[in-house]
């Protein structure tokens, strides 16, 4: 058992304190009645009050306490499998790293106010992958797309002027390299949002802008910055002045954002004061007017919750206090008691057995359905019976699903008892029978002749899959050694005659029914999960046996051996590595070689 609310347990604190004041209560009860009048007199006046069953009432009190918290922190026994589906959008955020975004115009910096509003966006996603580029003067990946926002926090806080080798605003190295991030297999809708505060430098943006939008993909534009620019900070401190020693003042070009947005059926906002309207954009552009489709599926075990059991003890404890008198004389009470006491839920126990009961009568009157479902209801409530999932494997069996049964029959093998192991490893070599693995067949037989040697239905069904296996590699090496295949008709009903009259239609025996013991009535019986007929089939794929692959290798060859160039590639790449800084996604930046570019702010 466990409790999907476990920190409700700390109030069972709750049950010593009432128990406490209970206590306090009542010795201060027996001092005034003292001071009232004394013990003969108290006998006289009040003879039918009984202070033991005031305790026995302050008790029940406190128990009944103790099983509603334990009802409050979720109690869970068992569980069910329930179909999970993720749906959202795909979102990708290219942030402006230039130096220019480091201006003081909006507090503390644009590029700080910058990754604070999109820590602010992370809160409002609902399921959507979200990714991150880092551009300036050249653009790159710092994120892919992910479902991990923490992951995604850790990369952006990462990000400074010193994360890109180039200066500059590269507009279209931006689009292109977020345009790249969406080439995966996905079917929801896609969106870029282009956090910029200068102008575009190189590229050709509006040609980029152009294959976004062929490739359905919208653009959200937001232009940070004062209408009438800002200086650009040096890197040692103080201004960025041009060659002639003027002070570089960085200008927002609306006109080319407000182009891409339009190309791309998105959007452009102009950010002043430091408010970039992202929950805007989310909420009314991207959430509203673009379909969030299914990303992934699954399926998720979910916990049956069993605080009715709590909570039922809870109000019959509550009862018994209600119904039961501090006075001696009323027998009414305790007869109000029994009724209540006898009135209990239907046990867990009881419940395990009235499943296996229906779903045997269902199984032997051929409603596998039904029986089926009785079988899991009984599982929930004793999710670890082997017997239980024995009988769910021949239930499975009969419904034709076999990987099912495979997988119920492995369960049951963790079955103390050999008889029921015995049974399971049988119908596990019947269900592989039924799939043509006739290796997995033999391999479960002889498993079950090691319990039981004495086992005569094991022992002939291993006789018949390996006259089987002998007939098939018969026929395969008859239609190999026959090039030409063509028949007369009268040929071709003799070898049809001939097959009918071949053993290998007749499937392995079913086991003795014999081997069912006194302790398995609520099974199924065994004919039902391995008619004589043919036996049951199929294992899990990942247990199919792989083919054995021989290595081999041509004589006078040798071995290789590690030379003297990849030696020098490994110390190579030490090397550049020792020389990166711990910074996320730093790794994944492509090296550049210093290039000539005008504007590099």
């Amino acid at each position: 058992m466990k409790f999907s609310h476990p920190e409700m347990l700390l109030l069972i604190w709750l049950a010593p304190l009432l128990g406490a004041v209970f206590a306090f209560g009542m010795r201060k009860r027996r001092r005034i009645l003292k001071r009232y009048a004394s013990e003969k007199g108290l006998t006289v006046i009040a003879p039918s009050v009984s202070p033991g069953r005031r305790r026995i009432k302050a008790g029940l009190i406190s128990v009944a306490i103790v099983c509603i918290v334990l009802a409050l922190a979720g109690p869970q026994y068992g569980y069910h499998w329930q179909e999970t589906e993720r749906r959202g959008i795909d979102i990708v955020i290219a942030l402006d790293c230039s130096r220019s975004m480091l201006a003081k115009d909006i507090d503390p910096t644009r590029l700080d106010r910058a990754k604070r509003e999109v820590i602010d966006l992370l809160g409002m996603l609902q399921g959507d992958r979200v990714g991150l580029t880092a551009f300036a003067g050249a653009a790159f990946l710092q994120c892919p797309l992910t479902i991990d926002y923490t992951v995604f926090n850790l990369f952006l806080n990462s990000l400074t002027p010193e994360s890109i080798p180039v200066g500059g605003t590269n507009l279209a190295a931006a689009v292109n390299v977020s345009r790249e991030a969406f080439k995966t297999e996905t079917n929801s809708d896609k969106a870029i949002i282009l956090i910029t505060d200068g102008e575009s430098t190189d590229g050709d943006v509006l040609k980029a802008a152009k294959l976004a939008a062929k490739d359905n993909i919208k653009i959200f534009c937001i232009g940070v910055g004062k209408e009438g620019g800002a200086p650009v900070p040096g890197k040692e401190g103080g201004l960025k002045k041009d060659a002639s020693g003027k002070i570089i003042i960085t200008k927002l070009d609306e006109t080319t954002l407000k182009k891409i947005a339009a190309i791309t059926a998105g959007a452009y906002v102009r950010s002043v004061t430091g408010d970039m309207d992202l929950d805007t954009i989310y909420r009314d552009e991207i959430r509203a007017k673009m379909d969030a489709r299914t990303l992934t599926t699954g399926r998720q075990k979910i916990g049956e919750d069993r605080f009715q059991w709590f909570l039922i003890v809870a109000i019959i404890l509550f009862l018994i206090e209600l119904f039961l008198p501090t006075a001696k004389k009323t027998v009414a009470a305790f007869f109000i008691l029994g009724i209540l006491l006898g009135v209990t839920p239907q046990t867990q126990a009881a419940s395990v057995h009235s499943n296996l009961k229906a779903g045997q009568e269902a199984f032997t009157q051929g409603d596998y359905e039904t029986a089926l479902k009785h079988f899991i209801d009984a599982q929930l409530d004793n999710p670890d019976n082997p017997k239980i999932a024995y009988n769910i494997g021949n239930t499975y069996y009969k419904l034709g699903d076999y990987e099912a049964a495979l997988k119920s029959f492995q369960e049951a093998l963790k079955s103390k008892d050999a008889q029921i192991r015995l049974k399971a490893l049988y119908n596990t070599g019947n269900t592989h029978f039924r799939q043509e693995k006739y290796k997995e067949a033999l391999a479960s037989y002889e498993k079950a002749l090691g319990i039981d040697q004495n086992d005569l239905q094991s022992r002939k069904n291993i006789e018949f899959v390996k006259k089987v296996m002998a007939q098939k590699k018969q026929q395969q090496e008859q239609n190999k050694s026959k090039p030409d295949n063509k028949k007369s008709e009268k040929e071709k009903k003799e070898d049809s005659d001939k097959k009918n009259s071949q053993p290998q239609n007749d499937p392995p025996e079913k086991p003795d029914e014999n081997k069912k013991s006194s302790s398995e009535k609520d099974d199924p019986q065994k004919k039902g999960a391995a008619p004589q007929n043919q036996p049951p089939e199929d294992k899990d794929k990942k247990d199919a046996e792989a083919p054995k692959k021989e290595k081999t290798q041509s004589a006078g060859s040798k071995p290789d051996e590690p030379g003297k160039d990849d030696k020098n590639n490994a110390e190579q790449a030490q090397q550049a590595l020792n020389r990166l800084k711990d910074q996320p996604g730093k790794a994944m930046m492509p090296m550049y070689a210093p290039p000539r570019v005008e504007k590099d702010w």
